[in-house]
């Protein structure tokens, strides 16, 4: 354990002794919980469709229902590239849920948190503070959700050992698949190369199941910390 992590778990109750999750994090846990099976399931489907086809086909219809081969013009090398492509594009869109979902967690979080924080301004409708705190730099966005909510998570680190960079790196990469299509470009390769050594502009940023898992769980570990510490009240 690190030694900003025992300062901050001496601050907080015996896990026995907390407050029940917020309904935030509770949705948030099952709508990363859907993906998840959502995932596999599919991933499933994709491994089905290339091992137990028979032997004698010649084009999807032979082992497709025909409403949906109909969809399919395809021989079965094309469907077969075409297959080998959609783990990718799987993972992208998932993680793109992933933190749509993450997002409102944050959103919720901070509705409900923040009047009772000195760092929301009275001028400002509580909604769009919250909105500009979450819509900030990517790089910056864990430091700007502590500092609205008083939290020590970046600098003391995480009760459940969350990677900060993993966790940005999420919201790069979302980014990256929402409005480039996946395609990296150079502004992204300083943040995102330290995961993926070698990575160039211009080609479709290579998630792998690996990294994939790592973004999901640094969502919900960040997630976690945050419901953690304003369920004790904890204060900077």
């Amino acid at each position: 354990m690190k030694p900003t992590q025992t300062r901050l778990r001496s601050r907080l109750p015996e896990a026995t002794d907390r407050p029940p999750v917020t309904g935030a994090l509770d949705t948030f846990w099952k709508s990363i919980s859907a993906i998840n099976y959502f995932y596999w399931a599919t991933l499933a489907g994709f491994d089905a469709l290339q091992r137990l086809r028979p032997a004698s086909a010649t084009e999807p219809r032979d082992f497709i229902e025909g409403s949906i081969a109909a969809h399919l013009n395809l021989n079965l090398p094309e469907f077969d590239r075409l297959l080998a492509e959609q783990p990718l594009r799987l993972r992208y869109f998932s993680l793109v849920d992933a933190v749509t979902f993450y997002e409102e967690f944050l959103l919720q979080t901070l509705i409900r948190e923040l009047p009772t924080r000195p760092t929301l301004k009275p001028e400002k409708p509580l909604e769009k503070y919250a909105k500009n705190v979450i819509d900030g730099r990517y790089e910056r966005r864990a430091v700007e959700i502590d500092e609205a909510l008083q939290l020590d998570i970046v600098s003391l680190g995480s009760e459940h050992e969350l990677v900060v960079g993993d966790l940005t790196a999420s919201f790069l990469v979302r980014n990256i698949v929402v409005h480039a299509g996946g395609v990296v470009s150079s502004r992204e390769v300083p943040t995102l190369s330290p995961l993926v050594p070698g990575l160039l502009a211009g080609v479709p940023f290579p998630l792998d199941e690996a990294l994939w898992r790592r973004f999901l769980s640094a969502l919900w570990k960040h997630a976690q910390d945050i419901d953690l510490l304003v369920r004790v009240g904890y204060r900077r």
